[in-house]
Formats: structure tokens, C-alpha cells, sequence
């Protein structure tokens, strides 16, 4: 008996084809599919098709159309795919035809895999199973980390610098994320191209990877140690934030990274701060603690080849343990954005802290309890508390205070620098760059500061001259402030010179560049013709 047909279309999830006996034409064909010799299903030749009637075969209804069952066909394997008329297991013209082991990792592999993994037979099966899929695990990770260290282009070749922190930063968030931001930025424009791990592994990358940046996460690394170990010797320069961090990894770094050049970025000294909160308080244990925080960061300081401070101060007391050369202070790149509303429109100041911070707590109760009662103005001034975690306690002695509003957290600064004519930060210890200070600077709003809120700031004047100390001097540089227009015109412009002056990112890559020496960007010597 004859047979006319053809397989149009082959694929493990779809066979579309035709088939016709023109000694029976009005008879559809029965057809078997097989694979491998392996029978899977059967399916008659009877749907219509304008092609075929176009063609002149029989009156077009001989088209068929087969989905084999899920999984029927290995992706793994090559298989050869049969069409037979059922009875004398003619073969279709074109048949057999033969599919290729699938090499692309799509959902369907996917899909088969996953019903392996859990279709365990014992323990020794699963144990089998698991050995397999970990090693597999660890020989992609590998992979992964082996393609990130292999130059995007071989005419162009960047040293690596990795930035290791606690936490993934987040623009404007706080200091601390400002700073680690601004410094990356500034490595990248010298030339390194920059990966950046959280100790946690964890957190949104989104936003550092669309500069340019890598991040080394979960599920790809585990740990930071598996970060440096995976790329043992592939960076030329490791920056280690805060005293954590430094502490755990400064070893390792010398272990993986041979000749690679270690920062170790402070943030600020932790043991300045407590010792000073121990004095204030009369803590005892308070003092011990402090002195393990100094016994860490000094140890962190010797172990690294560049210590990076943002404070004049502090770089002074790190100079007395370490090599002053190997001290530098790099402040973060801070750009000015004044603010557009006229000083006669403004009234009021605000405070502006995260009072996760035990020292920015104590400022707000000091501030609401002995500075605003001194400051004698009818009606009274409004005084925002403004910034993160404000505590219940702190918001009820707030709304038992004429004027104090706790504003709390806002999603961006201007619009408090939009409302007020002066912030204050009267802290009464603390250690490092204070980030709120440098921020109403460069909005061109006059900060009025206690010495510890200014220290390592090195303040010009007229600025130098709104620091004080008791609540009362505090008072008094308010009311200066915020009454005399020609006072608070001429302390913005100051603020907005300095942060021009001293936080551009010009400056900023200059003296990451003298901390960090200079990259060496290798690129090809072009061929004389």
C-alpha cells in the first residue's frame, strides 16, 4: 500500500506532520510514534490543511499533529524519532528523523532535573545525590568566579579591587553608605574595576551593579571566605570597612591575595566614641569595653598597609600607633544642593540623626530639655527631630515640648533644608565625620554644633564660630542664626565653599589615589605596520 506524507515539524514536545494513502483516500492513516524503538503514542492523520489542498492531495484532511507525553523524549540523549502507519509499520517519508542532545539550560531541563533530584529510591540514593549535585554546585561557583576574573576585553586589562563591608550600602541612607559609595566610585574612576561583598552576602545588588559594580552574594558564594578564596590572587587591592570586617578578614586577604594592597577604612573609632560615653556616664564597664574596641582597631591598623579615616582628628590619634605614611584622610564626595527657598520663607531648625545611635538620643533629649528652653522666642520656634528609629520615649517628651515636632524618617532631606534656617547637632560625645553636618552644609543651611559634632571637620570660620558647648552658648548661637539673615548668609556660602572645596569628587579621587597608589591600566603596545 502506498504512502505519501512528510514530518514538517520535530521537536520533544511537538510533532507536526502529514500523512496519505491515495489507495484509500478518504480513509485517514493511523500512525505510531516511536523513540528509540520505544513506542510513546499513536495519533490518526485527519487534520485539514488549506496547504494541502492547495497541493492537490486528497481533500487536505490528512493533517496530524502529536505532543508526546512530558519527559517521553530524553534532552540528554540523542533519539531517533519513528513515524509508522499502524498494521505494516511503514515508515513516513522523511522518517525516521533524529533529535540531538539539548545543550541549553532551559525550563524544560530544569523541570526534568528537579523530578530526578526527588525521586529518591534510600539514603544511600540520597546521599549519592547530594554528593553529585554539591560538587556540580561548587564546580559552577567556580566557574562563575573564574569569568568575572577574566578581562571583558583582552585590549583592555583592569586591576580588581574587592570592597568588603557589613551591609549593602544604599544611597543617602546614612554616613557609612555615603562614604563606602563615594570611595568605590572613586576607585572605579582610577581605573580598578570594582566587586563589592556584604558580610551577610545578602541585600538589593541592583542598583551598585547598574555602575558597574559586582557583587558577590548568596547563592553563588557562602561565605566571604569562598569570595576570597574563589579568587585567590585576583585582586589587586581589598578595601575592609569598619573594624568588623577588618578584624575577621585581614588574615584571610593576606592568605588569598598575595601582594595585594590592604585598606582597612575605619568609619569612625569605636573605641573614642564608648570611652568618651563611659566618661560621660561613669561606666566602668563601659571603660573596659572601650579598651578592647582600641586593643581591635589598632591591631586592624597595624595588620593593613593604608589606614583611611574621613577625620583630621582621628588620623592624628592613628598616627601615634602607626606609621603616619600609612594614614590618610579621605573624606566622601559630597555634591552642594542649596536650597532654593529664601531665608524669609524658612523658619525653624531641626535635628537630623538615626537614633539607632545612643549618642544621637542623648543630643535629642539635650537638645529638647536644656537648648530649646534657652532659646527665648515669642512664638516659639519649630524644632524638628528628624531621622530613623525614633524611640516612644523620645516622640512623648518631644509632644510634651512647645515647638518640638518629631518629624521622623523622610525619604530625602531637601525638604527638610526646604522648611528650616539653621540645624543644630549638639552631641555630647561621638567619634568620627558626622554625615548630617557635612549633608545641611552642602544644602547651604548653617549648622550650629557642639565639639564633638565638629571634630574633624576643621571648620572655617564663620562656620568655626557657631560651635559650642553648654546649652546655654548653644542658645545663643541659635538665635544669632536664625534671626540675623546676614550671619546666616554668610555661614551658608561658607558651607557651600567648603563642601566645593573639600568634597568634590575631584579631590576625592586624588587622595583615594595617594591612599591606594595609583592603578597601573595595562593596554596593549600597538604593532608598527
Amino acid at each position: 500500500m502506498a504512502l505519501l506524507g512528510h514530518i514538517d515539524h520535530l521537536s520533544r514536545q511537538h510533532i507536526v506532520g502529514w500523512a496519505w494513502n491515495p489507495d484509500v483516500p478518504g480513509v485517514p492513516v493511523s500512525l505510531v510514534i516511536s523513540v528509540d524503538g520505544r513506542v510513546i503514542g499513536r495519533c490518526l492523520a485527519d487534520r485539514h490543511r488549506l496547504d494541502l489542498v492547495a497541493e492537490g492531495i486528497g481533500d487536505g484532511r490528512h493533517g496530524f499533529e502529536f505532543r508526546p507525553p512530558e519527559y517521553m523524549i530524553s534532552r540528554l540523549a540523542r533519539s531517533e524519532i519513528a513515524v509508522r502507519r499502524e498494521g505494516d509499520s511503514a515508515h513516513l517519508p522523511t522518517s525516521p528523523r533524529m533529535l540531538d542532545p539539548v545543550t541549553v539550560f532551559d525550563a524544560d531541563l530544569e523541570g526534568r532535573l528537579a523530578q530526578l533530584i526527588v525521586e529518591v529510591e534510600d539514603d544511600a540514593d540520597l546521599d549519592r545525590r547530594l554528593g553529585f549535585l554539591t560538587e556540580q554546585t561548587q564546580r559552577l561557583r567556580q566557574v562563575r568566579a573564574d569569568r568575572q576574573r577574566r578581562p571583558a576585553s583582552a585590549a583592555f586589562v583592569r586591576p580588581r579591587a574587592l570592597v568588603v563591608d557589613t551591609v549593602m550600602p544604599v544611597h543617602r541612607r546614612d554616613a557609612g553608605s555615603n562614604a563606602i559609595l563615594s570611595h568605590m566610585r572613586s576607585l572605579q574612576r582610577l581605573g580598578y574595576a570594582v566587586s563589592f561583598a556584604p558580610t551577610d552576602l545578602t541585600g538589593d545588588a541592583a542598583a551598585l551593579e547598574a555602575d558597574g559594580i559586582a557583587c558577590c552574594l548568596h547563592p553563588w558564594y557562602a561565605t566571604i571566605e569562598e569570595v576570597l578564596r574563589r579568587n585567590a590572587g585576583a585582586f589587586a587591592l581589598v578595601y575592609l570597612h569598619r573594624v568588623d570586617t577588618a578584624g575577621r578578614y585581614s588574615q584571610l586577604v593576606r592568605d588569598t591575595q598575595r601582594g595585594a594592597r590592604l585598606v582597612y577604612s575605619i568609619a569612625d573609632l569605636h573605641h573614642l566614641r564608648t570611652a568618651r560615653q563611659a566618661e560621660i556616664e561613669d561606666r566602668a564597664d563601659l571603660a573596659a569595653y572601650a579598651e578592647h574596641l582600641r586593643f581591635l582597631e589598632l591591631t586592624a591598623a597595624r595588620a593593613a598597609d593604608v589606614v583611611i579615616t574621613h577625620s583630621t582628628h582621628e588620623a592624628t590619634l592613628l598616627r601615634r600607633h602607626v606609621p603616619a605614611e600609612q594614614v590618610h584622610v579621605v573624606p566622601w564626595a559630597v555634591a552642594p544642593r542649596p536650597t532654593a527657598v529664601p531665608f524669609a520663607d524658612r523658619r525653624g531648625l531641626a535635628f537630623i540623626g538615626g537614633y539607632g545611635h545612643r549618642p544621637n538620643i542623648d543630643a535629642a533629649r539635650f537638645l529638647i530639655e536644656a537648648v530649646m528652653p534657652a532659646v527665648s522666642f515669642e512664638p516659639a520656634i519649630p524644632c524638628l527631630l528628624v531621622g530613623s528609629g525614633m524611640p516612644e520615649s523620645l516622640r512623648t517628651l518631644a509632644a510634651a515640648r512647645l515647638g518640638v515636632e518629631a518629624i521622623g524618617q523622610v525619604a530625602e532631606l531637601a525638604c527638610v533644608f526646604d522648611r528650616v534656617r539653621l540645624t543644630v547637632a549638639p552631641l555630647a560625645y561621638g567619634a568620627g565625620v558626622k554625615g548630617k553636618v557635612v549633608d545641611s552644609l552642602a544644602a547651604g543651611v548653617p549648622c550650629v554644633c557642639t565639639p564633638a559634632a565638629a571634630e574633624g571637620l576643621d571648620l572655617p570660620e564663620p562656620l568655626a564660630g557657631l560651635i559650642a558647648e553648654t546649652a546655654a552658648d548653644l542658645a545663643r548661637s541659635i538665635t544669632a542664626l536664625h534671626e540675623d539673615e546676614a550671619l546666616n548668609r554668610a555661614c551658608s556660602e561658607a558651607g557651600l565653599a567648603y563642601v566645593t572645596d573639600r568634597l568634590n569628587e575631584k579631590r576625592i579621587d586624588s587622595l583615594i589615589g595617594t591612599a591606594t597608589g595609583r592603578p597601573r591600566v595595562v593596554e596593549p603596545v600597538s604593532e608598527k605596520p
